[in-house]
């Protein structure tokens, strides 16, 4: 039997700045990995260090696309490897995790997908804190109230998985910029993903100004999106109640977010609207919330 090929994909818009510690992370690990540069016509000196550090087997196109996942799946498509994933080019792996992840998946023929941790490194490389994924079900990476914002999150670095699961799951979501990587675990779970967890950090995930992912509040409103349309489908294999509470959770944030308010702009009061959604009283924010005003109401001089 052959031994198995690892692959990653590696979008990139003018990230010059720390490209080349992306590219050598890959570059110097002790057993063989391919990697594959989707440039959209950058205009800094990012193709410049790539070419530099490019090895045989390694590709680097340059093309427009429609954004990162659109990037991704083509890098996807025409890059091979038994075994897949993506790096970011502010990002990096760290020494050993090819070796790692390979023998995992050698060793469990009957794993999909592998999640280590990642090393959080500013922008000067200086380490900050570890975290690792630790999500096992479809609800659970469906709860973002009680699991995905609760530290447990998969962080895209740490994630490798067969190529025969993104065969089967299908490509990344070109509607999502900030959370297309949520929704496809999310339907990794739904097809029946197996998850193997392992303790170790395998990626670095670089914290700095300039990265997409600060942008908190679309991201939010994204990943509320991909699970109000998963619990809309009716054959999505969740308990009943969960299904029910998280769209309680759901409805009571678009209320906050103005997101159902009238098309002129007027939102209907809170009390009005708690009484047409009785099921909000198993939202943690407004039982908070009406805490605080029997509080306020009671500490009135009479």
């Amino acid at each position: 039997m052959n031994p198995l090929t690892l692959s990653i994909a590696i979008p990139n818009r003018n990230g010059a700045r720390f490209i080349a510690h992306t590219l050598r992370s890959l570059n110097q690990q002790d057993a063989p990995v391919r990697w594959w540069l989707e440039d959209a016509q950058s205009s800094d000196e990012s193709l410049e260090l790539a070419r530099a550090l490019v090895r045989p087997g390694d590709t680097i196109r340059c093309e427009t696309d429609k954004g990162q996942a659109d990037a991704l799946n083509k890098a996807f498509a025409k890059m091979g490897g038994d075994i897949v994933g993506f790096l970011n080019s502010d990002d990096g792996l760290l020494p050993g995790t090819v070796r790692r992840v390979l023998d995992e998946f050698e060793q469990h023929p009957e794993i999909d997908m592998i999640v280590g941790g990642v090393q959080y490194i500013d922008a000067f490389g200086e380490p900050q804190q570890l975290h690792y994924g630790q999500i096992h079900s479809l609800e659970e990476i469906l709860d973002l109230y009680t699991v995905w914002w609760k530290e447990r999150q998969f962080v895209q670095p740490e994630v490798f998985w067969r190529r025969s699961l993104w065969d089967k799951v299908g490509t990344f979501d070109t509607r999502y910029h900030l959370a297309f990587d949520y929704d496809f675990w999310v339907r990794c779970f739904r097809a029946g993903a197996r998850v193997r967890h392992i303790r170790q950090p395998f990626a670095e995930f670089r914290l700095h100004a300039g990265q997409k992912s600060t942008a908190a509040s679309a991201a939010a409103n994204e990943l509320r999106d991909i699970v109000r349309r998963s619990l809309e489908d009716p054959s999505l294999p969740v308990d009943s109640q969960f299904r029910w509470r998280l769209r309680q959770q759901l409805d009571y944030d678009r209320y906050q977010s103005g997101q159902d308010n009238d098309p002129d702009g007027w939102r209907r009061p809170f009390w009005k609207k708690l009484l047409t959604n009785p099921g909000w009283i198993t939202v943690p924010q407004v039982q908070q919330r009406l805490l605080t005003s029997i509080r306020q109401r009671w500490s009135r001089p009479a």
